[in-house]
């Protein structure tokens, strides 16, 4: 049952609003809400691990030419050039958008330069100067702690994939939802909130077959990219909380890249 009727709190977390297309986020009263911004597959996922094997910071960007601009004026000697176009890394990039090639050996010390085709373009362009937290399926539980401790309300927008609905975007949505909303503590949901974490509720246990169920997960599987999938899919093997401040992206309070799990 949806919980518009409960009292909310005068003070910390008392409302969650869920966007689940871009388009969405463009009319979303998010005011002086704090901002989470989620795409599993794969920026999301992806910057979560770069900055878990020690990147220095990542600098998102609207497109493929900015960020070969921005690369220009910074040192080459620490500097990637990091996305995709229609899940292809880019020619000339040093990385494509697959966490599995974000490896310590690779990015530890790296300054990366971002370009993907939905969520970059969100945390760059429509969002620009705004705060910013990245969710994945890897870091559900320290973004939800993060959340939690700063305690005003709170707007989820989906990067969704070329403006359309992602089943994934949603489901991961869902479980940050059910993880701050467990308790029965009054906070109010709008109707993609609560239908996000209904989902999560029926098939939340399996994030991996919600990845391979997704129309985005399977375009990635015939694109050769199936490894990547249950990668994306391990909860909480990434525990950092990358935050995106003044153009850049950052994980405040991670500073030993040993820390990050090993998983095979």
């Amino acid at each position: 049952m949806r919980r518009t009727g409960a009292h909310p709190r005068r003070d910390g977390l008392a409302r969650i609003d869920l966007y689940l297309t871009p388009s969405e986020a463009e009319r979303a009263p998010l005011g002086d809400r704090q901002i989470v911004i989620v795409d599993v597959l794969r920026s999301c996922t992806s910057i979560a691990t770069g900055l878990g094997h020690g990147a220095s910071k990542i600098i998102p960007v609207e497109s493929v030419e900015e960020a070969a601009r921005l690369a220009h004026t910074l040192d080459p000697k620490t500097c990637l050039l990091c996305g995709e176009r229609d899940g292809r890394k880019v020619g000339g990039f040093d990385l494509g958008n697959s966490p599995r090639e974000y490896t310590r050996e690779r990015v530890e010390g790296a300054t990366l330069v971002f370009a993907s085709s939905n969520a970059s373009p969100l945390m760059a362009g429509l969002l620009e100067g705004r705060e910013q937290r990245l969710l994945a399926y890897v870091n559900v539980g320290a973004v939800a702690d993060a959340v939690r401790a700063e305690g005003t309300d709170l707007g989820i927008l989906c990067a969704g994939t070329t403006g359309q609905f992602s089943l994934e975007d949603a489901a991961c949505a869902g479980a940050l939802i059910g993880r701050l909303t467990r308790e029965g503590d009054g906070v109010e949901l709008n109707d993609a909130a609560e239908m996000a974490r209904e989902y999560d509720r029926h098939h939340g246990a399996d994030p991996e077959g919600i990845l391979r169920r997704s129309e985005h997960g399977r375009y990635l599987i015939d694109l050769g990219f199936e490894d990547d999938l249950p990668v994306c899919a391990r909860v909480d093997s990434v525990p950092l909380v990358p935050f995106l401040k003044e153009g850049r992206i950052t994980a405040p309070g991670h500073s030993r890249p040993e820390a990050l799990p090993t998983r095979s």
